[in-house]
């Protein structure tokens, strides 16, 4: 469908800085540069099959500010590579890095653990390590594209049939969480999974390949590996829950012993913030209290911005016993941190090297991806094909670290305008229609 849109229209760059965003025609501002919604129907157009769906657009307009965000900012000399960028980028990683290494001081020595000891347990299976490739569908994915999505996961499992590797298939899974680690999923008990997966897995022996599995995460094929394949990383991610276990009875000690209580219409909080955590990023208003220590709404914020939008909405509909969980879950985690920091837990030099290291290979990428360093850069053409390029599925779909992206969006003026993203599918609609296609799911 897209290529009877091709030529001057997709070649269009975004409008220069036309106005207030209640004009007409703009569906999204970053700085001085608009996408209009012409534009923006272009890219859904370009992007078919893809669902005409107001949040699968929005999200789409929301990822075109975040680039055009990060474009003006490397070109007006904010140190993408500098410690500032690099603490956002890195937040939630160090953070979780300094967790690891006090719960490793506090519980450690108690964790003893031999090899044919974590043999034993993987041979009866009762905690079992799996590894997925996914392609993903959702509630907004068309049905011409979930048909798409299944077929390939088809085409994949046929590669395993046919004597392809492992890797192969997780080359192309969409689960870029664990596509680099050979898809693995982690371990688990029986229960652990969301019900479709559990059962696949813990039907599977060693070795095992499953068939095509639909959850509401999409299309995956499920892999159990065997001992001599894993045996190292299964001791130590048995070993690793050995400890969460112990951490866990130790976190609720603490909480009574530190007088741990939440806050009086936290949770009412909680549910506002889920609507839109950025909000609440610098806000200190508090959501529980303990001896010594307060989590604050812009640390869970902080957390929240992690959450993937459909979990964002469950929380906003959630009941208030897992709203007081989840503020509970987060307290002890700031509790612990606030600790370890005060006793001098520091992360080791070669740990602080590999998050700097991993934060400038992502800097590296987005600089050649969006021609952040040419001579004319802000370069609005570079952004106009890396549009193009995500949309037609010629990209992987990555984005920056959340509070990365957020660092960057602050520094200018943004907004991605509701009318604008309606009008566009309606635009979007039209031009499929005139093409004589058929274009996505309904909104």
């Amino acid at each position: 469908m897209g290529r009877n849109f091709a030529g001057p229209l997709l070649l269009l760059a975004v409008a220069a800085g036309c106005g207030d965003l209640r004009d007409r025609g703009v569906a999204a501002r970053a700085g001085d540069w608009t996408l209009t919604e012409g534009r923006l129907a272009e890219l859904i157009v370009l992007a078919q099959p893809f669902p005409m769906d107001s949040m699968a657009v929005h999200q789409l307009a929301d990822h075109w500010v975040s680039m055009a965000a990060l474009s003006l900012r490397s070109a007006a000399g904010d140190s993408l590579r500098g410690s500032e960028a690099l603490a956002e980028a890195t937040w939630l990683d160090r953070r979780e890095a300094v967790l690891d290494a006090d719960r490793e001081a506090r519980l450690g020595s108690e964790i003893t653990l031999d090899a044919a000891s974590a043999e034993e347990i993987f041979n009866d299976g009762r905690l079992r390590l799996a590894a997925h490739a996914l392609r993903r569908v959702g509630p907004e994915t068309s049905s011409s594209e979930r048909v798409l999505q299944q077929r390939t996961a088809d085409r994949l499992l046929s590669t395993l049939v046919e004597g392809g590797s492992w890797d192969q298939v997780v080359a192309e899974s969409e689960d870029l969480a664990t596509r680099s680690a050979g898809g693995l999923l982690g371990l688990f008990a029986l229960g652990e999974l969301p019900s479709t997966l559990d059962r696949v897995v813990f039907q599977l022996e060693p070795g095992q390949v499953s068939s095509v599995v639909q959850s509401a995460q999409g299309f995956h094929i499920v892999y159990r590996p065997r001992y001599e394949e894993v045996g190292s990383l299964y001791m130590e991610q048995l070993r690793q829950r050995f400890l969460a276990e112990s951490d866990a009875a130790a976190n609720r000690q603490e909480l009574t012993s530190r007088g741990f209580e939440a806050a009086v219409g936290g949770t009412a909080v909680l549910g506002r913030m889920a609507e839109d955590p950025t909000e609440w990023l610098e806000s200190a208003q508090p959501l529980a209290n303990w001896e010594g220590g307060v989590l604050t709404a812009g640390v869970v914020a902080r957390y929240l911005d992690f959450f993937p939008p459909e979990s964002l909405a469950e929380l906003a509909g959630a009941a208030e016993d897992a709203r007081v969980q989840l503020i509970t879950d987060l307290g002890i985690r700031e509790l612990r941190y606030t600790d370890a920091v005060a006793s001098g837990e520091v992360l080791s030099p070669t740990l602080e090297e590999s998050f700097a290291t991993a934060h400038a290979d992502e800097i590296e990428y987005w600089t050649r991806e969006l021609e952040l360093d040419a001579p004319d850069a802000p370069s609005r053409s570079a952004l106009v094909r890396h549009m193009e390029l995500l949309v037609s599925r010629q990209l992987d779909a990555r984005s920056l670290p959340p509070l990365l992206e957020e660092w960057l969006r602050g520094r200018i003026d943004h907004r991605v305008r509701p009318r604008g993203v309606l009008a566009s599918i309606v635009l979007a609609r039209g031009m499929i229609a005139e093409a004589g296609g058929s274009g996505g799911s309904g909104s």
